[in-house]
């Protein structure tokens, strides 16, 4: 497997260029070999991204286990346990760099997809709350296929203010259920991903960085928020109708599990790479490792590395190069992920494994900073 893969490499990069060619045309997957113990690849990602992982290693006859929670608590294991895995992947660059730079894990990352928020909503509360959501829904898909954004956060704030209202909670109460879902924001970037969409639409509004965050944090002192350790745990609560409305969501994990969801305008989704400025506006603080840190807003990516100490190296590298490829694009693209292309390399180029150094700069990985 990887000689071949050496082999598409070097044709790819000595001959591809001059030709037109390049690897995502030439690179396909090796016929599947029975797995070994020594080919185990111990991976660990956001949650929400755990089924990549495993579908890739399907792909390349690897065998993948995958451990899947937030990112911030990953990177938590991966800090404790820096020889335990072979491929960290996180939904923020600025957890990963933050977090696993000076403690001496890694020194590079690739973006290889880029995600959004939107919110997602329960099928099954009440009908009456329901077709409101449903309404506005449909709504702010109109005025988004416009580019009418205007309108778009007009609807949004209509949007809010549905899920902040009293009548929400008080009817909340009378079913057994919570109005609001969230991840932690000290353990998933879902969570602080969540507080900033509230923060960038107050301030889109000239209420106030706070205005919106102010009514989740009176929700939550009056029993109206639940809270998980990672935003996949939400997914069964408001599809049952135990949760009404998850605050906020990948659009990619939204579709992924099937749940209705109100789209977001790219001023607030964090999306949107024209909107890197205003993004920053935002910023969260969290705790780790009784540590604050702070993180500021910004356009979403999905990142991974191999970390210093990684097992199975070789077989990491194979992996993430098969991600950057057609094949790999097509797992993303089935499970709702829109991948980069190219996918971007960030940090210390002579630190990453040689096969990636090479590609740095070819059709499929560009370099990013």
């Amino acid at each position: 497997m990887r000689a071949g893969l050496v082999i598409v490499v070097m044709i790819s990069l000595l001959v591809g260029l001059s030709i037109g060619y390049s690897i995502p045309q030439l690179y396909h997957a090796p016929q599947k070999v029975k797995p070994t113990a020594q080919q185990a690849l111990s991976v660990i990602t956001a949650s929400l991204y755990a089924q990549l992982f495993r579908d890739a290693g399907k792909e390349l006859g690897i065998n993948v286990a995958v451990t899947g929670m937030g990112s911030v608590q990953a990177a938590r294991q991966v800090i404790l346990n820096p020889s335990g895995y072979s491929i960290y992947a996180s939904i923020d660059p600025y957890i990963l760099s933050s977090l696993l730079y000076p403690s001496n894990i890694t020194s590079w990352y690739i973006a290889i997809a880029s995600d959004q928020m939107v919110i997602a909503y329960s099928p099954n509360m009440p009908k009456p709350l329901l077709d409101i959501a449903n309404n506005l829904t449909r709504a702010e898909e109109e005025a988004l296929s416009e580019g009418n954004y205007t309108e778009a956060l007009v609807i949004t704030r209509e949007f809010l203010n549905l899920i902040f209202s009293n009548d929400t909670f008080n009817l909340a109460r009378e079913y057994g259920a919570y109005a609001i879902g969230m991840s932690n924001p000290n353990t998933d970037p879902e969570g602080y991903r969540a507080l900033m969409v509230l923060q960038l639409t107050g301030i889109y509004w000239g209420l106030g960085r706070n205005y919106y965050v102010d009514l989740f944090n009176y929700a939550n002192r009056t029993g109206n928020v639940y809270e998980v350790l990672a935003g996949s745990e939400l997914f069964g609560p408001v599809e049952t109708g135990k949760v009404w409305f998850d605050i906020a969501i990948y659009k990619s994990s939204a579709e992924s599990a099937g749940l209705p969801y109100f789209p977001l305008p790219p001023q607030v989704n964090l999306g949107d790479p024209a909107y890197a400025n205003y993004y920053s506006q935002a910023n969260v603080t969290i705790v780790v490792n009784g540590q604050s840190l702070v993180v500021k807003g910004a356009p979403i990516q999905l990142v991974l590395t191999i970390p210093n100490q990684a097992p199975n190296k070789e077989l990491a590298e194979e992996l993430i190069i098969y991600l950057l490829t057609p094949g790999g694009h097509r797992l993303m693209r089935e499970l709702g992920i829109k991948p980069l292309t190219p996918a971007l390399f960030y940090g210390n180029v002579s630190a990453a494994p040689p096969l990636i150094r090479i590609l740095v700069n070819s059709s499929l990985l560009k370099y990013g900073g």
